[in-house]
């Protein structure tokens, strides 16, 4: 039995790839708390490329898709460094909402619980 045996070496892409191996959530899961994001990347779906965020560690990891202009922006950012701490909010764009990264240190008032609520309800009457 003189066959080489090759040391384990990190892969960082596999590494990578693990962020997603996870239970996937909306993304209501997150909106108003401080979150751990730990990467994103984009995946084909049946719906065409969407972006996928992770978020929390251990058995506590998950992800979700996103499709806001906004929040592609802030997690696809090339110098964004992972893991971070952020706030997604609900916000109001005049009759319109939309989902805006904040600072960890942000204060959640009545008015985010208020836009979050909406939402809420309002994407229930969607149709699919």
């Amino acid at each position: 039995m003189n066959d080489y045996i090759e040391d384990f070496v990190e892969d960082e892409s596999a590494a990578s790839s693990d962020l997603f191996d996870c239970d996937y959530t909306p993304i209501d899961a997150v909106v108003n708390q401080v979150t751990v994001f730990t990467g994103c990347t984009t995946r084909a779906t049946e719906n065409g490329d969407r972006m996928v965020v992770a978020y929390g560690e251990g058995a506590a990891k998950s992800a979700f898709f996103i499709d806001s202009k906004k929040l592609k922006n802030v997690f696809g950012n090339p110098n964004r460094k992972y893991p971070f701490r952020a706030v997604i909010k609900v916000v109001s764009y005049g009759n319109m909402y939309g989902f805006n990264v904040f600072s960890p240190n942000t204060e959640i008032t009545a008015d985010d619980e208020a836009n979050f609520s909406f939402y809420k309800s309002s994407k229930k009457r969607m149709p699919r």
